[in-house]
């Protein structure tokens, strides 16, 4: 009986225990459902905050980027609209220069012009780096290749570190001017690796030092030869040429090394070397593709039709013209400039793009589709300089390209071309061209 009672006991504990044990396991797993429910429920506000974190970043980053894409935008029209005035800074100063043989300016009058040049120069450098900079957007953007009077750059990057040499007391000896040196590069650029050339020379000059610098023509390339004062030899090596003081260069931005400059020429078609020179001192030449030489000339006597809104540079198209050799009518308007081409059917039609009232390849197209007028050459005189607008003007079948401020030499190369080569207009008798 004893033993029935004991295992009544055990069973009857172990039932208990097993009741317990059910019990609290169930108490756990609820704890555990309602804690999981509880983390469900904050993954799911965390997600929804994260999302909706996400849709407003998303959003911002929208609004930013149409902002950014707008300043960009002003900032071209404004590169555009300042390529116009300078026009006419720049191309008189290019008429005195070249009538200064018929016409011989004073002391005064030269050094007058070259204030005007430097001045212009410095404007049209600032525009020529924002556009650049809102062009490209990466180191790697394929360079903008124009006409570049290299002399005129060097003298743009000298008037910008003269500062900086009368304070350590060194002399910048700019090569005098020079005609024939002229190099097809990325005016940005090209300045870009003048200027760190010349601040590296700079500061490896001691006061009281000149560094020298040379231009000269070497069959197919033009070579600039920049030349420290450099009075011992220096045990650091060529690597520490170009090793920034402070991280910026002359203007603020950042100091560009001779590997990141020999990479900037290649893609020109240039290159950077470097010599050292027995007494301690260092060269550095850049050589880049040269231009032939081009005369301000016209092969021939010839009827030009200008059509541009703005009233100075018609001024100074009417004087180039006049040097040229060329009986120049103008047009301010899309309109009367079609009228006109129909009337004269002349020789070649210089055709600015921004137009106000029809741009110029609305003109141009009109011109091409006329039976009268589709032979004519037409050169864009144009401050829209981007590649993608060359490349659109050579779609639209442009003869040739011409970027604001004018280049007269460009003009006359651009000239010589197409009249040497445009077909006979039979329009005009030689009589009527003279009375044009």
């Amino acid at each position: 009986m004893d033993i029935v009672l004991l295992v009544l006991s055990l069973a009857l504990a172990g039932t208990c225990a097993g009741i317990w044990l059910w019990l609290q396991a169930h108490a756990v797993a609820v704890r555990l459902r309602r804690e999981n429910d509880r983390l469900e429920t904050r993954i799911v506000q965390q997600t929804q905050a994260l999302r909706r974190a996400l849709t407003t970043a998303e959003a911002q980053v929208e609004r930013l980027t149409a902002e950014d894409r707008t300043k960009g935008e002003v900032m071209q029209a404004l590169g555009r609209e300042l390529r116009t005035p300078l026009t006419t800074v720049m191309g008189f100063p290019q008429l005195l220069r070249i009538n200064a043989e018929a016409d011989p300016l004073t002391a005064r009058q030269s050094q007058a012009v070259r204030q005007i040049e430097a001045a212009g120069a410095v404007l049209l450098a600032l525009v020529e780096e924002a556009d650049a900079f809102m062009t490209s957007g990466d180191a790697g953007a394929s360079p903008s290749i124009h006409r570049v009077d290299l002399r005129l750059a060097l003298r743009q990057v000298c008037d910008g570190v003269e500062p900086q040499a009368r304070e350590a007391g060194v002399t910048l000896a700019c090569p005098p001017p020079a005609s024939g040196l002229c190099v097809m590069a990325d005016p940005g650029q090209v300045r870009r690796i003048l200027r760190r050339l010349v601040e590296n020379a700079l500061r490896h000059s001691p006061g009281g030092g000149t560094v020298r610098m040379e231009m000269r023509r070497d069959d197919s390339q033009v070579i600039v030869a920049i030349h420290d004062a450099g009075a011992t030899p220096t045990r650091e090596g060529s690597d520490r040429l170009f090793h920034p003081l402070d991280g910026q260069d002359a203007r603020g931005g950042t100091t560009l090394g001779v590997a990141s400059i020999q990479r900037l020429a290649e893609r020109m078609g240039g290159a950077i070397a470097q010599q050292r020179e027995p007494w301690g001192g260092t060269v550095f030449s850049l050589s880049l593709p040269a231009v032939g030489a081009r005369s301000v000339s016209s092969p021939k006597p010839a009827v030009v039709l200008y059509v541009e809104d703005n009233p100075a540079n018609i001024a100074l198209m009417r004087q180039a013209a006049a040097g040229l050799g060329l009986t120049l009518h103008a047009a301010t308007t899309g309109p009367e400039g079609l009228e006109l081409a129909r009337a004269l059917r002349p020789d070649v039609i210089l055709l600015d793009i921004g137009l106000p009232d029809m741009d110029g390849y609305e003109v141009k197209a009109r011109l091409d589709a006329d039976p009268m007028t589709r032979h004519v050459p037409v050169l864009a005189l144009t401050a829209a300089v981007s590649p993608q607008d060359r490349t659109r003007g050579a779609a639209a079948g442009f003869d040739a390209w011409l970027a604001k401020p004018l280049d007269l030499t460009a003009l006359a190369a651009a000239l010589n071309d197409v009249l040497g080569s445009a077909p006979a207009t039979g329009g005009l008798d030689a009589d009527r061209r003279q009375r044009a």
